[in-house]
């Protein structure tokens, strides 16, 4: 199943253009400014998920170490 930020992120590969004034990149920014409060809870979900699995000593899991350290720029603190 594809979502919609895959469609979007496609159609955004075929046209990267930063001067049309509508298309898929501004299709792409309403989107996630419309889910930002959820991505957001989503990142500190899974922040905390990291820090109670090394508190435990636990394996975390790569890719979300790596999403979330991506991610740490904009969500974390600054």
């Amino acid at each position: 199943m594809r979502s919609l930020y895959d469609e979007l992120s496609d159609r955004l590969a075929l046209d990267p253009s930063l001067t049309r004034r509508n298309g898929p990149r501004q299709d792409i920014g309403i989107l996630l400014f419309s889910q930002r409060d959820d991505i957001a809870a989503l990142w500190k979900a899974a922040e905390a998920r990291l820090l109670a699995a090394a508190a435990a000593g636990s394996a975390v899991d790569a890719s979300l170490e790596a999403a979330v350290e991506s991610l740490r720029p904009l969500f974390g603190e600054r």
